[in-house]
């Protein structure tokens, strides 16, 4: 009788925690309008499958591409869940706008609706195209204060977010900081699972384990800890996000909530000068310039699914002294 063949084991993109030599800052998803909505996991597969979409949201979606190319500027959709998920009556489902604020800000502007079904096809447009749609007032809820912390579970996207990230989650959720911690759908970065996005401030981490997230939801101990785990701010373009990240090392928790703004100046193609305004803790407004330079490229793996590599720019931050 023949034996059966041995079952290949999956190689998997993360392995949960960093790859020497490779740095994750610079790799936030880019936007300025995000939206994040309870839905089942089976339900983030169904929205993630054009074969599925109703004539609505096909309508919605196409019209919402559109806008992507001709703005050049994505938005950011988060699905989420937890067991503790409980839906509104009447089948309402929460869903969360955070919007970007103008000038300096530390975090975006949330606003919270319960809906039914399609309804959210109506809020994409309004906050994406400015299509009125005035009968959403009617959907608002109250907005809680604190942050929210999502720690991308979706195993079906890539394996390596539901092997790390799940654990992850389930460990949050019986600390204090618990109850806004959720399961999330793909929001890019597999090969830094577990990897975790905090609302509003709209900031994605690197490689996180239950005492560096509790350490961050806290701002406790060695701030030095976290920064090799900061991905990057969702505000800014990629070198901006690399001079903001090295910031934060050089600065301290307070530079987490306090307002800022970058210019990107002078760009070349592996090269920018990045000017920081910010308010300092004592209130004083201060500038930081960063020269963020592309040193050289790493081969890294981009899913556990496909084969293959895609080179991973990697950095050097220079600070020049004005502040």
């Amino acid at each position: 009788m023949t034996a059966p063949a041995p079952v290949s084991r999956l190689s998997l993109c993360s392995e949960g925690v960093p790859v020497p030599g490779e740095r994750p800052q610079g790799t936030a998803h880019r936007w300025n309008t995000c939206f994040a909505l309870e839905a089942t996991p089976r339900e983030w597969d169904r929205m993630r499958d054009p074969a599925g979409w109703s004539a609505r949201q096909r309508e919605v979606m196409g019209r919402l591409g559109e806008h992507v190319r001709a703005s050049g500027l994505g938005y950011g959709l988060l699905m989420f869940t937890s067991t503790r998920l409980e839906r509104g009556e009447g089948g309402l489902r929460r869903v969360r706008v955070y919007t970007r604020p103008h000038g300096a800000f530390a975090s975006y502007d949330r606003a919270d609706y319960q809906l039914h079904g399609e309804e959210l096809f109506a809020l994409m447009e309004a906050a994406l195209l400015d299509t009125p749609h005035p009968e959403l007032e009617e959907r608002r809820a109250q907005t809680p204060s604190g942050s929210d912390w999502h720690v991308c579970t979706h195993g079906r996207v890539d394996a390596a977010c539901g092997k790390f990230g799940v654990p992850l989650e389930a460990a949050l959720s019986s600390t204090p900081e618990g109850k806004r911690v959720w399961r999330t759908s793909h929001f890019g970065g597999h090969r830094f699972a577990p990897t975790v996005q905090e609302l509003p401030a709209g900031r994605t981490w690197a490689h996180m384990t239950p005492e560096l997230t509790g350490r961050l939801m806290r701002r406790e101990g060695d701030h030095r800890v976290l920064a090799p785990h900061y991905r990057g701010w969702s505000a800014l373009e990629p070198l901006a996000q690399v001079a903001e990240a090295e910031a934060f090392a050089r600065s301290g928790w307070w530079w987490l909530d306090t307002p800022k703004a970058a210019q990107t100046q002078q760009r070349e193609e592996d090269r920018a000068t990045v000017q920081l305004d910010f308010v300092g803790p004592d209130g004083t407004p201060g500038t930081l310039t960063a020269e963020v330079e592309i040193t050289h490229h790493l081969q890294t793996r981009g899913s556990s699914h496909k084969p293959g590599t895609s080179a991973a720019p990697q950095y050097s931050v220079r600070f020049l002294e004005n502040g």
